[in-house]
């Protein structure tokens, strides 16, 4: 449901991220064909614009297409770890892992996500991803990238929008409604009687914020949701182009006629845009009649074409190829699908790598957080003894499994470099299997497949007996 305007954030940064990130989302969820439309008028004259409006062409969403290629950190769980190997099963769920891919994608997409902590009446902690589009924040005077108080807007049954205002700097809660003259009221003991104006979490610790916000880069603020904004404007300038060919395309099948000194005998006057036209319905099964006006030789004829449907598609095409470079993709990062799969822009393996190791930090730093919170509610409310500094946790993300080219490519090299006496052995074991950490435990795989081999190629003397 669209937000009223009579309740946007009073802050006019506020109101302006909460455009931008507005518009991402609705990007991401496909839902961008009033974007589209708005480039449209900016684009074209208004006489053809009118046309093109009908049917905005949203099929060509680059920048989902990348940012979703990109989101490859939580494909597969992290290995997370404690120096005192506690039972972190309240606070890793099964849960957490698939709503981080989805937390991952958005922060990629929108620049910031936060995700929503509470405690689960199965006695674990549950995890919600949450709009930015739909926060105000208030950094912490000592970590200004991270949030002190959070104003949440929520849609509650009924069609209310109420703002769930967290200070863990003061220690207050409330709720309050916004009507439609932009002023609140409190209406906290409507929606949560049972805190009577206490603070939801506090432990010894202190006041616990259950908001966790997420960075696509390390940086010293809140917000950098302006990152990749030509990505966005782009992807929506190809769809308005898009939806151009394709009028260009049903136009070049039916190109515009005319007749010279030439009357026809059947016909209809039509209002297209105020002016009175007339027209004549035409189809392939028609036979159409026309009588000489009588001042010379009549002509029927018809205009070319204004757009050649193959080469405008084409460059088209590499115009979208160049949109992924505003991602922070290098051109050999990239490639193309052919014509039977269906055009599409597809980052390479080691692409989509670099990339996930470049977001990696800012991902490392939010996650130690979000899981030191998770375990001062775990230990508030379902008993567990969990270290609570971020710091105390330990996280390894597992990255892209190589694809079978790859392996088979990897072994190719090693063999030749070996065949011209370029590595050793154990420096090739390493090299396919990276998960081998040193050169004792290289030399002693190795002297146990030898031992093996040695074995096996020992014929068996007793049997030969």
């Amino acid at each position: 449901m669209k937000i009223p305007s009579s309740i946007l954030p009073k802050d006019k940064d506020d109101r302006a991220r909460w455009r931008v990130q507005a518009q991402r989302q609705r990007l991401l969820s496909g839902d961008f064909q009033d974007d589209v439309r708005e480039d449209i008028r900016k684009l074209f004259a208004a006489e053809v614009a009118a046309d093109l409006e009908l049917a905005p062409d949203t099929s060509r969403n680059t920048f989902l297409m990348v940012t979703q290629q990109l989101a490859q950190n939580y494909t597969k769980a992290p290995a997370i770890t404690t120096d005192d190997d506690a039972d972190l099963s309240p606070i890793v769920t099964p849960r957490l892992w698939p709503t981080q891919r989805a937390n991952e994608l958005k922060t990629r997409a929108l620049g910031e996500s936060i995700i929503k902590l509470d405690w689960s009446v199965d006695g674990e902690v549950g995890y919600q991803v949450i709009d930015p589009a739909t926060v105000v924040l208030i950094p912490d005077p000592d970590r200004p990238d991270r949030p002190i108080c959070v104003e949440w807007l929520r849609l509650r049954a009924g069609g209310v929008w109420t703002w769930e205002i967290w200070n863990a700097k003061d220690g207050t809660f409330k709720i309050e409604a916004q009507d439609d003259r932009g002023v609140r009221h409190d209406v906290t003991a409507d929606y949560a009687p049972e805190l009577e104006g206490e603070y939801p979490h506090q432990d010894d610790d202190g006041f616990i914020l259950p908001f966790v916000l997420y960075h696509s880069e390390i940086g010293a603020r809140l917000w950098n949701f302006t990152t990749g904004a030509e990505l966005v404007s782009s992807t929506l300038r190809a769809c308005s182009l898009w939806s151009s060919w394709q009028e260009g395309f049903v136009n070049s099948a039916h190109p515009q006629r005319y007749a010279l000194d030439a009357d026809s005998q059947a016909g209809v006057t039509r209002n297209i845009r105020g002016v009175s036209v007339d027209v004549i319905p035409t189809d392939r099964k028609s036979i159409l009649k026309f009588r000489s006006t009588g001042q010379g030789g009549s002509t029927l004829s018809q205009f070319a074409p204004a757009m050649e449907p193959r080469s405008a598609a084409d460059a088209l095409n590499t115009y979208e190829s160049g949109l992924a470079i505003y991602a922070g993709l290098n051109p050999s990062d990239l490639q193309t699908t052919g014509a039977q799969s269906g055009y599409a822009i597809v980052v390479s393996r080691d692409g989509q790598r670099r990339k996930a190791e470049e977001i990696a930090p800012a991902l490392m730093m939010s996650d130690q957080l979000l899981l030191a919170t998770a375990a001062r509610l775990a230990n508030l409310y379902g008993g567990a003894s969990l270290p609570t500094a971020a710091r105390d946790y330990s996280i390894k993300y597992r990255g892209l499994e190589e694809s079978a080219a790859e392996r088979k490519q990897q072994a190719d090299t090693v063999a030749q470099e070996m065949a011209l006496g370029l590595l050793s052995r154990v420096e090739a074991l390493r090299r396919l299997h990276p998960e081998i950490t040193t050169d004792a435990d290289a030399v002693e795989r190795l002297l146990t497949i030898d031992q093996t081999n040695k074995i096996l190629s020992t014929p068996d003397e007793v049997t030969n007996e």
